[in-house]
């Protein structure tokens, strides 16, 4: 069973920034430990991001091109079977959702960079540490810079074009 974390999640820059700050702590060798927390951010991150978009055009825009990305991140972890966390990625924000200041949003958007670059690290850490290097893992290290540089403005993409039926994790 897949959980809707923004039901859950308060403050999801908080929780992108633990997801963080985990990631230093995963031990590389420990591959499922450190997809499964890539996943973990992901999911924050594109609550993060949805959020964000929502209080400015400016991240409106760069969201759209980052959706992409997401959804091709969470695809490759999904065939890696990371998706026995149980979080399920929001596809969009709740009617409900408090609109943020721009500052926040802001702030949101680089807690979704600085995760990128946590993640690609130890992903590519991950990949050097395995006997021979393992593909599922070069895709990860590539989406994660390209989410990053899709919410600086360096990366656009195509928008997002949802498989029909959606997968289960895409909620």
């Amino acid at each position: 069973m897949t959980v809707a974390a923004d039901r859950q999640v308060k403050d999801p820059c908080a929780w992108l920034s633990a997801v963080t700050h985990e990631l230093a702590d995963v031990h590389p060798a420990e591959t499922r430990a450190v997809l499964l927390t890539v996943w973990d951010g992901l999911v924050a991150a594109r609550l993060a991001g949805l959020h964000a978009a929502a209080a400015s055009p400016r991240w409106r825009a760069r969201q759209r091109h980052a959706e992409a990305v997401e959804f091709d991140l969470a695809l490759v972890l999904a065939r890696r079977c990371t998706v026995g966390t149980g979080l399920a990625i929001p596809a969009r924000l709740r009617g409900a959702a408090v609109a943020w200041p721009v500052s926040r949003a802001d702030a949101a958007v680089a807690a979704i960079i600085a995760f990128c670059g946590a993640a690609e690290g130890t992903l590519r850490r991950a990949g050097e540490l395995t006997p021979v290097w393992e593909d599922s893992l070069l895709g990860p290290v590539a989406l994660t810079r390209w989410l990053a540089d899709s919410w600086t403005g360096k990366h656009t993409g195509c928008p997002l074009s949802l498989p029909v039926p959606p997968p289960t994790w895409w909620r």
